[in-house]
């Protein structure tokens, strides 16, 4: 019996020995394809990273290029509208003098004759004023 209990000790042992074995070489087939796995998806994050990179310029380019051309289209626009502003301020300018100054003489012309008619006043006053001013004279002579 003392050779059977060693003989199944020795085969525990056996089978003990080849079950580590086994989950060794298990463990390092499984660790080869953790690493292989890891390895494709690094490779997938790097290319859908570069893809998505490739992406992002282009929409940035393509907007980039639509904003300068309508930064462009607005000042050629605002270039052409500042442009005629000032052709138009220049007509109205012109059409304004020659529209005021003959207006602006003949304000100058009643002017002066206004003036004129004012200048007349105080002599025509004077006259109007000596026949009274007579009498309150002779007026006052008497009173004396």
């Amino acid at each position: 019996m003392a050779t059977n209990l060693r003989k199944t000790v020795t085969d525990a042992g056996y089978i003990t020995v080849g079950l580590a074995v086994l989950a060794v070489q298990q463990g390092q087939a499984r660790g080869r394809e953790l690493r292989e796995h890891a390895a494709k998806s690094r490779a997938c994050v790097t290319n859908r990273t570069h893809e998505l990179q490739a992406k992002l310029e282009t929409r940035t380019r393509t907007a980039r290029d639509q904003a300068e051309a309508q930064v462009r289209t607005t000042v050629d626009r605002t270039r052409v509208t500042v442009n005629r502003t000032k052709d138009r301020t220049k007509e109205l300018g012109s059409e304004l003098g020659k529209r005021v100054e003959p207006v602006v003489g003949q304000v100058q012309s009643q002017f002066g004759q206004v003036q004129a008619q004012l200048g007349e006043i105080p002599e025509r006053v004077v006259q109007a004023m000596e026949p009274v001013t007579a009498r309150f004279r002779e007026l006052a002579g008497n009173a004396a």
